[in-house]
């Protein structure tokens, strides 16, 4: 194998030591500045442990790396792999080790060497020449990378980097790679709407509105703080027509949390080979150290979660509530710091419809990498077993705001809110009446939708759903409404 730098700068037994120190906590395989640039003489090594680290096929032990080594045909392996470890056992705890690899960031070749001397002069072992020796070749290493500009930079010249299509789990909504946060308040169906998509991807079912053919059946990861699985989660998938086989869930007392938590949830995602990461409530899994309302701890933790979505090529769904503020952007509605919104490329939004309250609406808030689809129309029914589930009905006109919009404050509202009730009693008065004539004759007569809602909700108005499908249709209470007080 041919040395990306200098040959004084190739020194094995330093290598064999820095591999041992990788075998023993393999997560440094993964450390952006373990490099094979690193590894002149043992090159084939140091990729063998890698591509087993990243198939979780090692465990810190000699017997694993051993076998990752045979595996890839290195020459007396379990050896090989003895000796290595033994090496960085006595030559390089941990703390030295870190601070060595700070040098690959430092700005200036002074400082490089500066750090270098304060790793040297911080080694605390039996045999301190040699140690010494052995980081100076390492830290010259990592000198040489920084100044023959072999060492990756922070940049990239974007004539090199190849366009890529965006991938889509659910065309327009929910991307690969990427974060997409879905707001809305609490008992309006997100989690049941999350469900629903799941079900579908385990299932090869097409998404709502989705103009490509479904996806092959793959596997979804949920995190959920809230809801049990046997009594929430289960019964919704059931309902839905989910493959169980394919779904994973976090235990309510082993909810991971973020961004500690993300080897766990990593290793997760390749068990089921997951297209779907739902986190629901993303709040409910920030660390303690992590204030939801300060945009710095928000992308400490968003970041490495980004990263993992695009490591893994998966797709997130972080559920988030409302806060109480009403309107007037969409946007700005959701909990917690507006990094959320701005480190996702979609924001979703789930709001009752103005014009049927008992009916919602899925519709986005920001879509940067592509145009925005269309609002679309669900409702929440119970199956015969009690079960909760979706039904999709078709597209809406709404836009995010408008579902937030706060009702209006002029003095006329109480008397708008007396003439909709005045319209729909008039309307309702001889019997049931289908949804879309009403809501043709509150268009005629300029109701607003706060009045209507209001109106609706005062009356008690029902809406009856025929069994075989058809128009729904609002109705009176049995019993009369109560009078209205005088303004």
């Amino acid at each position: 194998m041919t040395a990306r730098g200098p040959q004084l700068l190739v020194d094995a037994d330093a290598e064999k030591l820095f591999l041992g120190f990788c075998m023993a906590d393999p997560s440094w395989l993964a450390h952006p500045k373990v490099t094979p640039a690193l590894f002149a003489a043992h090159g084939d090594a140091f990729r063998a442990l890698r591509a087993a680290h990243q198939a979780g096929q090692l465990g810190g032990d000699l017997s694993t790396a051993s076998a990752a080594l045979d595996a890839a045909g290195i020459p007396h392996p379990k050896t090989f792999a003895a000796e290595a470890m033994l090496a960085a056992e006595a030559k390089m705890p941990k703390p030295v080790l870190a601070l060595l690899l700070t040098t690959a960031t430092a700005r200036t070749t002074d400082q490089l060497a500066e750090a270098v001397k304060r790793t040297m002069a911080d080694a605390r072992t039996a045999d301190q020449a040699e140690t010494r020796e052995t980081l100076a070749t390492l830290g010259a290493k990592v000198a040489d990378l920084g100044l023959n500009g072999d060492r990756p930079k922070p940049w990239t010249g974007v004539s090199t980097v190849p366009l890529e299509e965006v991938e889509w789990l659910w065309t327009g909504w929910i991307p690969f790679r990427k974060l997409t946060v879905l707001d809305g308040d609490p008992g309006l169906g997100k989690t049941a709407l999350a469900m629903d998509v799941a079900a579908r991807i385990t299932t090869q079912q097409p998404l709502p509105g989705d103009p490509l053919a479904p996806l092959k059946p793959l596997g979804v990861v949920i995190i959920n703080a809230e809801d049990g699985i046997g009594d929430t989660l289960r019964p919704r998938l059931e309902a839905a027509g989910a493959d169980l086989d394919r779904i994973l869930a976090f235990d309510l007392d082993r909810i991971p949390t973020l961004p500690d938590g993300l080897p766990t949830v990593r290793d997760a995602i390749r068990a089921c080979n997951a297209a779907l990461l739902i986190i629901d409530p993303v709040m409910a899994v920030l660390s303690a150290a992590t204030d939801a309302y300060r945009d710095q701890d928000v992308r400490r933790v968003l970041g490495p979660l980004a990263a993992l979505a695009a490591e893994l090529n998966v797709a997130v769904l972080l559920v988030r509530h409302l806060t109480k503020q009403p309107g007037p952007k969409a946007l700005y509605r959701g909990g917690g710091s507006i990094a959320f919104g701005g480190v996702a490329r979609s924001v979703l939004l789930v709001a009752p419809d103005p014009d049927e309250p008992e009916t919602r609406i899925l519709a986005p808030v920001k879509s940067n990498l592509g145009p925005p689809p269309g609002a679309l129309r669900f409702r929440l029914t119970t199956t015969a077993h009690n079960r909760l589930r979706v039904d999709w009905l078709g597209a809406s006109t709404l836009h995010a705001d408008q579902l937030v919009a706060p009702p209006p404050k002029d003095q006329d509202a109480p008397h708008a809110v007396a003439d909709a009730m005045t319209v729909l009693t008039d309307l309702l008065r001889h019997g049931p009446l289908a949804v879309e004539l009403a809501m043709k004759e509150k268009r005629r007569l300029g109701i607003s939708n706060y009045a209507w809602r209001a109106a609706y909700g005062r009356l008690g108005v029902r809406l009856l759903r025929p069994l075989f499908g058809g128009a729904c249709s609002y109705a009176l209470p049995t019993e009369p409404p109560a009078p209205e007080p005088p303004h």
